[in-house]
Formats: structure tokens, C-alpha cells, sequence
């Protein structure tokens, strides 16, 4: 771990890592408690806040003063949350690969007027009972979806409370004889600043490792153009390991989730005293209009399992609606 110029010491990075515990657990209490408050409001003092505050928007994707304790406290750690054999778009291909999808077909409209929903694309009108709604609340709150009649008030005010988080990733991919980290060790670089980024070593015994920027940072990086996240990662690379292990690196590739129009971020954080509004968001609307994804999640939010989760919830309210009544038998 490099924190601005120096390598910390194997007895400082322990001790970093006791901070970090004592920090998310100074969260956790604070969020069982009224009123709530920020992330860094909760932060001990010591040594290292100001470089393990950074670990917060990792984890959120929101800076430590907008994001939530409360909502942190929710969040359920019960079986952890692991990394898919082959990636999430194997997992999520092989899921359900018989359903039919369109791509390239944004929805522009949605009117719930009439007896069912009017949805206006670019390759007509859809009409159907009921609708599954899945777009991120930074598409809700843009305001690319026109609604007839307008969101009510309490579902706008969810949506702002509920804003979408920073969050890049930067795919390396080593030379396989560079074996100077193994898998799953973690270099963590904090050049000043909110300039952090953290790079996690050896996926699945792969030559393949993952940088993580978050927050402003990641915001202010994307901001400035594709490669500008991915020099950060290299930065840290060889502030660790020495500039020659540029040498030892055949691709890269990062996201850029912030400027996709289609989500505009990268998933969604809770503004102080705005966990709560997850449930809100989650309210169907006259049981036509249903809203799903790892927003409307309490305790799941910001996960792929999260959004899968609220997909089903989705569709056995729907199911609910049209089930057959229970007989009644005489007595």
C-alpha cells in the first residue's frame, strides 16, 4: 500500500487495516440510531482517515459526505458477496437465454392513462397490461422517460434521494510469468486528494487483475476523457512495483459508466435519511406500473443479486395479480 509518497511498512498496513474495521463498524452504529448521518460524520480519529475515507465511495460509490450510515447499516453482508466464474455477462446469457430481447430500442414514453400502459419507442408503441420498469434512478431523474401522467411526488422525491454513485473498473491483463502478486492480493494507492484507486491481483488464477476508482474521483478521471481512469491504475502500478512493470502489461480495457446515457453511473447510493426512499421507489403504481432493479433493494442495493432479486419480486406481484382465487368449499 502507497499512501502519496511511502510504501507502508507491513506493521502500518496492519494497522491500517484495524482503522478500517473500527471505521465501518463506527458506521454500522451510527446507523442504527436517529438522526441519521453521513458516512464521515462516523469517521474515528486516527492516523489514517483521511486515506481510509476513500474506501467508502469504493464500497458506495458515493463520497463520504452524501452518503448514508443508515443505509450502510441495512445492507446485508449475511453470505457475502463473490465474484462469478466466468463473468456476469456469461452468467447473465446462460440465466435466461430463451426470454426475447430488443436492443437498441430506448424507451421514450410511458403512458398509464388508459386501462393498461403505452410504451413509445423508436420502433413504435407497445401496449400491455403491465410494465417492469429496470432503468437506474440517474435515467429516472434525467428525465429521457416522459411519464403520463407525471411520477407522483413521492416517487420523484425517492428518486432524488437515491442519485447514482462513481464507479469505474479497469480490466489488466498481465504477462502470465509476472508473478510478483498473487491472487487475491490488493495494491491500494492514495496519490492526495481524492485521488484513489485500489488494484485487486489474480482472478481465478488468471493473468487478470481489476482497478477500482470511485466517487469524484472516478467522476473527475471519466470527465476527462477515455484512458485518463486507466493512467491512475498504471500510476499506482509503478509507484508499487517500479516503472518497468508497464513491461509486463499486454491490455487494458475500463468502463466509463457515468457518461452512458442509458444508465449514467454506476449504481445508486442513499443521501442522508433517504434509505427509506428505496421502498418508496419500489411501490408499484396502480398495479400497472412496477419498478425493479438494485435500487428499490433495502438490503441488497448496488448488486447484480440485488437487481435479480427485485426482477423476481417484480414479476410475482404481477403474477399475484392474476392468480386465481382460492375455491370455496360448503361446509
Amino acid at each position: 500500500m502507497r499512501i502519496k509518497d511511502k510504501n507502508l511498512t507491513p506493521e502500518e498496513i496492519e494497522d491500517f487495516g484495524a482503522y478500517q474495521d473500527r471505521m465501518w463498524q463506527a458506521i454500522n452504529d451510527a446507523g442504527a440510531v436517529e438522526p441519521d448521518t453521513t458516512t464521515r460524520a462516523c469517521l474515528p480519529d486516527g492516523r489514517w482517515s483521511e486515506t481510509a475515507v476513500h474506501y467508502i465511495p469504493q464500497m458506495l460509490a458515493g463520497n463520504a459526505d452524501t452518503t448514508s450510515a443508515r443505509d450502510v447499516r441495512n445492507y446485508d453482508h449475511h453470505d457475502g458477496d463473490w465474484l462469478v466464474g466466468g463473468g456476469l455477462g456469461a452468467f447473465i446469457k446462460d440465466l435466461h437465454g430463451d426470454v426475447p430481447v430488443r436492443t437498441n430500442c430506448p424507451v421514450h414514453k410511458i403512458d398509464t392513462t388508459g386501462s393498461g400502459v403505452r410504451v413509445t419507442t423508436p420502433d413504435g408503441v407497445l401496449e400491455a397490461a403491465h410494465l417492469i420498469l429496470t432503468v437506474s434512478t440517474g435515467v429516472l431523474a434525467s428525465g429521457s422517460i416522459q411519464f403520463i401522467p407525471a411520477l407522483p411526488a413521492r416517487k420523484r422525491d425517492a428518486i432524488g434521494m437515491l442519485p447514482m454513485g462513481g464507479m469505474n473498473k479497469i480490466a489488466i491483463e498481465f504477462d502470465r510469468d509476472w508473478t510478483e502478486m498473487t491472487e487475491g492480493q490488493m495494491a491500494d494507492y492514495h496519490k492526495g486528494g481524492d485521488a484513489y484507486c485500489s488494484v485487486l491481483f489474480g482472478l481465478y488464477g488468471s493473468s487478470l487483475s481489476v482497478g477500482f476508482v470511485a466517487g469524484r474521483c472516478a467522476d473527475a478521471l471519466e470527465a476527462n476523457g477515455p484512458g485518463a481512469t486507466t493512467d491512475l491504475c498504471l500510476e499506482a502500478l509503478q509507484a508499487h512495483f517500479g516503472s518497468t512493470i508497464t513491461q509486463n502489461i499486454r491490455a487494458t480495457q475500463e468502463t466509463a459508466w457515468r457518461l452512458d446515457p442509458f444508465i449514467q453511473g454506476a449504481y445508486s447510493y442513499a443521501k442522508p435519511g433517504g434509505s427509506d426512499a428505496r421502498r418508496v421507489l419500489a411501490e408499484p403504481i396502480a398495479d400497472r406500473l412496477f419498478f425493479a432493479g438494485e435500487a428499490t433493494m433495502t438490503h441488497t442495493y448496488a448488486t447484480v443479486h440485488g437487481a435479480w432479486l427485485s426482477g423476481r419480486r417484480s414479476a410475482e406481484q404481477v403474477l399475484a395479480l392474476h392468480a386465481p382465487a382460492p375455491s370455496r368449499q360448503a361446509g
